[in-house]
């Protein structure tokens, strides 16, 4: 059963494997009790799919146990998180005690405890199935992982960004890269780490953040391959990675809780250039474009001021309108044949560069 699986379960439907874990549950939930949250004794297991969650929104899996709902599940595969949704289905099932975000240990997205979710990894629910005194769950679960472990890039700190293996999909070694790279940073006390999908959905950000000394500010760090996702291809070729440009790290202040970018204080985003400036000598010169008119305005404005027309890049007026944040700074680019583990190490040096300039203190100049 090892190699049929992969017709109920590519990668790339999501929806499928959220089927089968559902009928995995129904069939032997006493496994993957502790896990989901079940009790000790789980009985008369049943699950909702695609659950209605309030405004449109349907959570993956609704569990219940003796006939009281215990868990709410919300199943990743390649996708990332939509804005603010694991907030809105804890909201609408406040009432249930459990709230799980499942995804891969590859692809780790972790869950906010803040908003009251854990996290937990397909592998462990699939091993725990493998131990299934059920023949049919233990076999399938096993067939599952032994599926999901061929599928994985093999990486490791010597790998190159752009050493691509001849036919494997090329959105998946990317996110495995990024994923890899995240899976080792190791950021200073104050610093905070995640791993997000880009808003364009195909490629993975790695990201590390530090409240500012402003209100409503923050030092933002986005580490991203630097080919738009436009361009990928679906598997790679024996010319494929030479498309691949590298990961590009943008060095931003960002604004949060705007509806606008007209308020972003460039300013402020001056007096952390000379940091940055004596922090590196290789960031990119090319001049930055915002293209709200308040943004250009405001960077025509700092660059008058004698800021550096590369400082500026950023997402400004409709990323304030769709996320209510905005970001402006300076990026640099590590070549495409880095190492994963010289990318790790440009990353975490990167957030000790972080950190100071979070340490900076708010001042017009």
């Amino acid at each position: 059963m090892n190699k049929p699986i992969r017709h109920l379960v590519p990668l790339g439907a999501e929806n499928k494997w959220s089927d089968l874990l559902a009928a995995l549950i129904e069939l032997d939930p006493h496994p993957v009790a502790d896990l989901l949250g079940l009790g000790d004794s789980p009985t008369d297991v049943s699950v909702e799919r695609e659950a209605p969650a309030g405004s449109g929104g349907r959570v993956d899996l609704l569990i219940s146990a003796g006939g009281d709902k215990r868990c709410v599940a919300e199943a990743k595969v390649l996708s990332g998180l939509g804005l603010g949704q694991l907030q809105r289905y804890r909201d609408h099932y406040l009432n249930v005690p459990h709230h799980v975000l499942i995804t891969l240990e590859h692809f780790p997205i972790d869950a906010p405890r803040s908003a009251g979710w854990r996290s937990v990894r397909w592998e462990d629910l699939l091993r725990a199935f493998a131990g299934s005194s059920d023949p049919t769950v233990a076999e399938t679960a096993s067939a599952w992982l032994f599926y999901v472990d061929g599928e994985m890039p093999r990486l490791s700190a010597d790998t190159r960004w752009n050493d691509l293996r001849d036919g494997e999909g090329f959105v998946i070694a990317m996110r495995a890269r990024m994923a890899w790279v995240y899976r080792q940073l190791q950021p200073p006390a104050g610093v905070e780490h995640d791993l997000m999908s880009s808003s364009a959905g195909q490629s993975w950000v790695a990201r590390l953040h530090a409240p500012a000394r402003k209100t409503s500010y923050r030092v933002h760090v986005e580490a991203e391959e630097r080919l738009s996702v436009q361009a990928y291809p679906k598997v790679t070729g024996d010319s494929t990675w030479r498309s691949v440009q590298g990961p590009s790290v943008k060095v931003c202040l960002m604004q949060q809780d705007v509806c606008t970018s007209a308020g972003f204080d460039w300013a402020y985003l001056r007096s952390l250039w000379p940091t940055m400036e004596e922090a590196r000598d290789d960031w990119v010169t090319t001049s930055a474009n915002p293209k709200a008119p308040h943004d250009r305005a405001a960077w025509q404005q700092m660059v008058a001021d004698g800021g550096p027309r590369h400082l500026g890049i950023g997402f400004g007026e409709k990323q304030a309108q769709q996320r209510n944040e905005c970001m402006f700074g300076a990026r640099f680019q590590l070549p495409a044949d880095s190492t994963l583990g010289s990318v790790a190490a440009e990353l975490n040096a990167t957030s000790k560069l972080l950190l100071r300039l979070a340490a900076l203190p708010h001042q017009d100049v």
